[in-house]
């Protein structure tokens, strides 16, 4: 990195609430694509300084992959980098992350419910297990309700869950087994009163 660039990194930290805990001499792939797409043209900074933000890599040549909502108004996207960095950036506000896994672990994972984005980004830096545990949270509960309400066995509950959503595609399955044990409890609710039904 050019030398020149860090009186300027530095000054832009101090206004920038989401970088204050970097070090100008330390910045993460997905801080410095931050700077770079937000101060290239700012007029904070002089022409030069701009002409020196402009050095810095262009946001594609560090990144390794996005996932994005896509959902209604939802343009939230996670951008992730080849140093295992993330961007957050969401419809009200971004967040970076020195380390992608890190963010996972703090904000992802206490949910204990996940969207397809979330599972995409897990896939991505190898938490695959995270995934795994959610969908046995799903598995649990939905198991409990068939268990208490029609007397079926908990080992039977995926046999009668594959039969209960036949008619959805693989990606609407997913993402109702990704509600974790919340959706587990309706789905096994929403099961049990077309089992009663049709007893």
């Amino acid at each position: 990195m050019n030398p020149k660039l860090l009186p300027i990194l530095e000054r832009i930290i101090a206004r920038e609430t989401i970088l204050l805990s970097f070090h100008a001499d330390r910045l993460p792939q997905s801080a410095l694509a931050y700077v770079r797409q937000n101060y290239v043209m700012d007029s904070f900074l002089s022409d030069d300084e701009q002409d020196l933000i402009e050095t810095l890599a262009p946001f594609a040549d560090d990144i390794a992959d996005s996932f994005r909502a896509g959902t209604g108004g939802d343009d939230s996207v996670y951008h992730l980098f080849d140093d295992g960095s993330l961007w957050l950036k969401t419809n009200a506000y971004s967040s970076i992350w020195t380390d992608a896994r890190d963010f996972a672990v703090e904000i992802i994972l206490p949910r204990m419910t996940l969207s397809r984005m979330d599972a995409q980004l897990l896939r991505a830096i190898d938490m695959d297990d995270a995934i795994d545990g959610v969908r046995q949270d799903f598995f649990t509960a939905f198991a409990g309700v068939l268990h208490r309400e029609c007397h079926i066995a908990h080992c039977d509950a995926r046999g009668h869950w594959d039969a209960f959503t036949r008619q959805l595609g693989d990606g609407q399955r997913e993402i109702i087994e990704f509600g974790g044990t919340e959706t587990g409890e309706s789905e096994g609710q929403s099961f049990a009163e077309s089992f009663t039904t049709k007893a």
